[in-house]
This record gives C-alpha cells, structure tokens and sequence, in this order.
C-alpha cells in the first residue's frame, strides 16, 4: 500500500496590480486566508519584499484579489464606499491588530483620532502608539487609517504619503486644506 504525502513548503500566495489610479501604482498580496497586504507601490516591488518559496498561487487569494481589484477600482473612483474581501488577521498581533481591528469599522466619510482609538481600548494617554501601530498597517485604504486624524484634524502621516491621505479624505467628502480637515 502507498500513501501519497502532499507537501506545500508555503502557502501560496497570489499578486495583483491596479497600475494607473489617480494615486499612483497600487499592488496587492492575498493568500489562503485572504487580504495580506496593500501596497502603494508597483507589483515587482512587493514581490520583491516577499520571500516565495513555491509559485503556486492560492485559488483562495486569486478570488479575494478578483473582488478587490473591481471594488478598490471602483473606490478610488467615487463608486464603491465598502470593501468585501477577507482580511488575513495572521499578518498583525497583539497592540497593532487591536488597533486595526477598531480602523476597520470607522464608516466610509466618518474620521476619528488617534486618541480616540486609544480611549476605545481602554488606553488613555496610548495616542501615538496607536498612531504608531497604523503607520505599518499592512492593508491602507481596506483597512481605512486614511480616516484617523490628528485631534486638531491635521493629517499627520500616513504610509502613501499625507497627499495620498488627502485625496482619499476628499474622495470620501472631507475638505482638505493645508493638510487640515475643515471642521466637519
């Protein structure tokens, strides 16, 4: 009697690209589980940030980027105000995925600060953690910390670059000026 062992050295992992949208080259990594990683680069740089042991893509990661290539397409135009892929909660831990779980649920055209967030989790006087904890979040604009502002509405940072920020605030219905939102 034989018995056939199947081994994958790695989940697969499959890539994506939307190449002109109105902020530049936007690539993607999805995986078994889903969503891995947003990035605002082209797709040889994140592959080149990955280390693939096989090529086998995931049929899984081939669905989720399918849905999220029209979605973010159709986002990034005005159309879209929700994403509906899976997220791969495995790529972040402890702190940061707390933080990125309470991102997740700020509303299309809402905003909130980083301390704010930090009073959602019980953690007072944490604001620049939390803003810590965003600024390697792997999954921008799905994961929506384009929406976390300053206290005094200044767009401190992000990881596309505070122009990028801008524009997905103003996408969203805010008014941007000097990198402040006008009071809503």
């Amino acid at each position: 009697m034989s018995i056939l062992f199947i081994k994958r050295c790695s989940l697969g992992l499959t890539f994506a690209q939307l190449e002109e949208t109105p902020i530049g080259p936007i690539s993607f990594l999805a995986g078994d589980q889903g969503l891995r990683r947003v990035a605002f680069s082209n797709l040889m740089m994140l592959k080149e940030s990955h280390s693939i042991v096989d090529n086998e893509p995931s049929l899984k990661g081939l669905e989720t980027l399918a849905t999220l290539l029209v979605e973010m397409n159709a986002y990034l135009f005005g159309i879209q105000r929700t994403f509906s892929v899976d997220i791969d909660w495995d790529v972040v831990g402890g702190f940061q995925q707390q933080v990125l779980r309470i991102t997740a649920e700020i509303p299309f055209g809402g905003i909130t600060s980083y301390g704010a967030i930090a009073e959602q989790m019980g953690k007072p006087g944490a604001a620049r953690a939390v803003g810590a904890a965003l600024s390697s979040n792997p999954l921008p604009i799905v994961i929506p910390c384009h929406r976390v502002v300053g206290s005094d509405y200044r767009l401190n940072g992000f990881i596309g670059g505070v122009e990028t920020k801008a524009f997905l605030l103003r996408l969203e219905g805010h008014t941007v000026t000097n990198h402040q939102i006008e009071h809503p």
